[in-house]
């Protein structure tokens, strides 16, 4: 099995584990996007997320290979395909829903523990303004921030879930686990 940080959860995989869940719960009606930066993978000689080795622990398969580890990845219990790509400005995840929606989510990493030095507000402020800002959406797409599941987190979405604006403007706050659990995104259908 992939050796992934146990005390936080990369950006990279906060999108996938989304992605994941939304093919678990069989809810795609076509091809999921996933876009991640480079940066989120490697950096020079570092490693941050090893998402060859994660995809292929998963049960994902890149069929058809774009660049490095970008391109179409397939898993044999699925219907639909999952690309991997680095093209900013829709959405870290994009995918067509059953319910004739479209989720656009950004996404964030974060901390699993609690620490002093918390950033969980500033990453969650950052995504909101990343989702704000996407190039294409439609009035039908549900928007969503997609955070790792913490203590924290889930606390932070709890309080600002029902604030006034995030209500008028149909954002939603979606928490993810290592289960490919989404928690925030129930009244949408998923």
């Amino acid at each position: 099995m992939t050796d992934l940080p146990q005390n936080k959860m990369p950006e990279a995989e906060v999108s996938l584990r989304l992605a994941f869940g939304l093919f678990e719960r069989d809810l795609v009606v076509s091809t999921v996007e996933v876009a991640i930066d480079g940066a989120q993978i490697r950096t020079g000689t570092t490693v941050h997320f090893p998402i060859e080795s994660f995809m292929r622990d998963m049960g994902w398969s890149l069929v058809k290979q774009d660049k490095e580890w970008r391109g179409m990845y397939r898993h044999k219990d699925y219907s639909y395909d999952l690309l991997v790509h680095s093209s900013p400005g829709r959405g870290d995840v994009v995918a067509d829903l059953k319910n004739g929606r479209t989720l656009r989510a950004e996404s964030k990493k974060g901390s699993l523990v609690r620490s002093k030095s918390s950033q969980e507000y500033t990453l969650v402020r950052e995504a909101l303004g990343q989702l704000l800002t996407v190039k294409e959406a439609s009035s039908s797409d549900v928007l969503a921030v997609a955070v790792p599941s913490s203590e924290k987190f889930e606390s932070l979405a709890a309080q600002w879930r029902p604030r006034p604006l995030m209500i008028r403007a149909g954002v939603h706050i979606a928490t993810v686990n290592r289960l490919n659990q989404i928690k925030g995104l129930e009244d949408v259908g998923i």
